[in-house]
């Protein structure tokens, strides 16, 4: 038996991973017994994501997740107790298997709690979206060193347990800073919903129009969307339009020149159906991310362009870097705030329809290596390299 839990995303948020993930795991291993636990309002739209085929082989349970905002140690017991209900669904056999979708390190450490006080039980994997506080300055509190991730992953051994990131440049830079996690932590391409993704290729025509995606944080870029939205402007006028898709958090209220967007992020969250047609007109999908919070993770937003064909303008760094090595010219990298600038003016000078072409049929061909039954046999690879006797 496979059983799959998402205890921390209630609603829209990483629907489209966890569609993803579970068609990957059931052309894996397509006659295994697979059930999904999480928020009923999640669930109902992870139904929809994998389509009635997929949906009927597959046990739905809604659970009560784990809502934000509690301090640690209510996140833990919480967190227990969760996993604690999990451990006693799954019919333990050699080839069970638990995988949460998502973990904090408080999840990290009461999955391993629980564990502890079972004398056998499946093997686990849990998927690291985030991985802050593992490199880099820790925490000289001692009670904060005791709640990062690096802890966490570090405390009471990993027998049986695999953790997944979403890149292979996140899993080389974590080993290199904590060896001891080499053979425990290992990547898996971060998949692509199996229902979304553009059919035809979008013409690249005046007015261009450049979008950030998701939720309006300075450490995605805000500011400097919002910056280059109006030196592009009062240079060009109307051959460009700049749109944020998503939603903008208390932090980013106060942010000057707004009146530059054709679209203004809105005031709650989007409804995916919402995101995607704010996505689709997009010709280019903007990744100003800042390098320290995004070193260590995968950006969902960098799929959303992959699937719906759309070129990207983003930062150099790791991730960003590392696909463009792997699959070619997929956009522009620009290396600083001026130079993000320089880029949409190159683009709006050379409206170079060829090139955009090819970008996307590079992205055309990217979103096919992240399809679910592509990663399947990858799957099974990270699963059979974890099997073994129980403690």
């Amino acid at each position: 038996m496979i059983l799959v839990c998402e205890m921390i995303f209630d609603r829209g948020a990483h629907v489209p991973f966890n569609a993803g993930l579970l068609a990957a795991i059931r052309a894996a291993f397509p006659t295994e017994d697979l059930a999904f636990h999480g928020a009923e309002a999640h669930i109902e739209q992870l139904k929809t994501h994998v389509g009635p085929t997929l949906a009927n082989s597959i046990v739905w349970k809604a659970i009560r997740p784990v809502q934000p905002g509690p301090t640690y140690g209510k996140r833990f017991i919480a967190e227990l107790r969760i996993i604690q209900h999990l451990f006693r669904e799954v019919s333990y056999s050699t080839t069970s298997r638990l995988i949460l979708t998502s973990a904090f390190p408080s999840t990290v450490l009461a999955m391993k709690v629980a564990r502890w006080f079972r004398s056998k039980g499946p093997t686990v994997q849990m998927v690291l979206h985030g991985l802050s506080g593992v490199i880099g300055k820790r925490h000289r509190h001692p009670r904060l060193r005791l709640q990062d991730m690096k802890t966490a992953l570090t405390l009471f051994g990993n027998h049986r347990m695999q953790y997944l990131v979403l890149e292979e440049s996140i899993r080389e830079t974590v080993v290199k800073s904590v060896p001891q996690l080499r053979g425990t932590i290992e990547a898996f391409p971060h998949p692509v919903s199996p229902v979304e993704g553009a059919a035809d290729i979008l013409e690249l025509s005046e007015p261009i129009r450049f979008g950030l995606l998701g939720t309006a944080l300075k450490s995605k870029g805000y500011p400097l969307f919002v910056d280059a939205a109006n030196a592009i402007t009062a240079q060009y006028g109307r051959r460009a339009e700049f749109h944020v898709i998503g939603r903008c958090p208390e932090e980013s209220k106060g942010v000057k020149g707004i009146e530059a967007l054709a679209t203004r992020p809105a005031g709650s969250q989007l409804t995916r159906e919402d995101f995607v047609r704010g996505v689709q007109p997009l010709h280019f999908v903007v990744l100003p991310y800042e390098v320290a919070p995004y070193t260590l993770s995968a950006s969902g937003v960098l799929l959303d362009a992959i699937a719906w064909q759309k070129p990207v303008v983003a930062r150099r760094m790791p991730t960003f870097e590392a696909m463009f090595e792997k699959h070619g010219d997929i956009g522009y990298l620009f290396s600083d705030d001026a130079e993000l600038t320089g880029v949409i003016q190159q683009i709006l000078q050379e409206a170079d329809v060829s090139r955009y072409r090819r970008q996307a049929r590079t992205l055309r061909d990217a979103r096919k290596s992240r399809d679910p039954e592509t990663l399947a046999a990858a799957y099974r690879e990270l699963c059979r390299a974890n099997e073994g006797p129980s403690r």
